[in-house]
């Protein structure tokens, strides 16, 4: 299944994409399912995410740093992904449940307008999706 996104075809293209995506394999929290190669680097590497934590991750896609993220903030800590698009919401969702994450939750909103309250992140992280 394809979606249509910024920084991917909306064909299947490994030929091309994958010389600017980054190997999440071998990251601990890593779900093949959740990561469709649309990303452009590990932002969970350099955020500090703290035991936890409350996270949110901009253009959450279908929920790969939200997963990796939800591992380094253990089961106390919760993520929250923010994605304008339903189709990736209903998949991340999808693959949420599939693990039984009960802390980890996808909300459809625009990230100028995020659908969270004020002062709720510990950390904010974006893979990809504000270009420069």
């Amino acid at each position: 299944e394809n979606a249509s996104s910024c920084c991917g075809a909306t064909t299947p293209s490994n030929k091309v994409y994958n010389i600017m995506m980054d190997d999440y394999s071998e990251t601990s929290g890593y779900i093949e399912d959740a990561d469709l190669g649309l990303g452009c680097g590990l932002p969970t590497k350099f955020a500090h995410i703290q035991k936890g934590d409350t996270v949110i991750d901009l253009g959450s896609g279908a929920g790969n740093d939200c997963f990796v993220a939800r591992h380094e903030t253990g089961s106390e800590g919760k993520v929250i992904g923010i994605d304008f698009t339903p189709i990736m919401i209903q998949k991340a969702r999808s693959n949420a449940e599939k693990l039984g994450f009960n802390n980890v939750e996808f909300r459809e909103g625009d990230i100028d307008a995020m659908p969270v309250n004020d002062a709720v992140a510990d950390v904010i992280v974006s893979n990809c999706v504000l270009n420069l």
